[in-house]
């Protein structure tokens, strides 16, 4: 017979061991979970402030030592999110398409082009969305790039990652073909493809800027706001809560003699 525990007017039997087993697998995974909501909330409201501070910054420019520290040292000589105005040409000759991008219905890809700066480096600028003319069709498109020295604006990013990696960032080299068409290479497979030096991170094409095509991204476009992983968060412990109620009120019942 099961223990019980004397509560006023009711009395607790101990659960079975499956169900307590059960509960103590469960209650930990809620509260995970709401834990985990809660860092990314957290996270949000620093990314937020980022984007705030570099907003009141305003775009600065991209000089080519900087870009140059960037190939060498990582992205985090570029300030994330931070809009940046740079001079250099474009190397239409030897572009990068992210492929399988989708934009409403349609696939197609993610122009990259180089921008070659005065001392040679490269900075990978993301000039937007292109529809997929013939899926038969394999050779893929070269989109044409304006000639001479621009000088453009742009948001620093670091290149996107996809939902899940398959190998998909360690990607072969074949600098000999071009439009080179990879799917979510890393920094060291976009610098691989060139001679020079690349800057790691991509140059979001300002959605104004001339020599562009669809560029719906914002600045401030976080996903789910802080509030909202809050709220996942609340219901994620609440579920725990849960959990626990029904594993006490399955097992109470009101005492005979009351």
């Amino acid at each position: 017979m099961r223990k019980e525990l004397s509560l006023g007017h009711y009395r607790l039997t101990l659960p079975p061991w499956w169900g307590a087993l059960l509960v103590a697998i469960i209650v930990p995974g809620l509260c995970a979970l709401g834990v985990w909501q809660i860092q990314r909330a957290h996270y949000k409201e620093r990314l937020q402030a980022t984007i705030q501070a570099a907003r009141a910054q305003g775009p600065q420019p991209l000089r080519a030592g900087t870009a140059r520290d960037a190939a060498n040292g990582g992205s985090s000589a570029l300030a994330y999110r931070q809009r940046y105005v740079v001079t250099g040409r474009y190397d239409e000759a030897h572009q990068i398409l992210l492929t399988d991008q989708s934009q409403g219905q349609r696939i197609g890809y993610r122009v990259w082009t180089p921008l070659v700066l005065t001392n040679g480096v490269r900075v990978m600028v993301d000039r937007g969305w292109i529809p997929r003319a013939d899926e038969q069709s394999k050779q893929p498109p070269n989109p044409p790039a304006p000639d001479g020295t621009v000088r453009i604006k742009g948001s620093w990013r670091n290149y996107p990652q996809p939902g899940l990696e398959f190998g998909l960032r360690d990607q072969a080299c074949h600098p000999d073909r071009w439009p080179r068409t990879l799917s979510y290479p890393g920094d060291a497979t976009v610098a691989c493809q060139y001679d020079g030096q690349v800057a790691n991170g991509l140059l979001l094409l300002d959605p104004k800027a001339d020599g562009g095509f669809v560029r719906d991204w914002e600045d401030g476009r976080l996903g789910l706001p802080p509030f909202a992983h809050y709220a996942y968060a609340s219901q994620w412990f609440l579920g725990a809560v849960v959990a626990i109620a029904i594993l006490v009120i399955t097992n109470m019942r009101r005492r005979s003699d009351a």
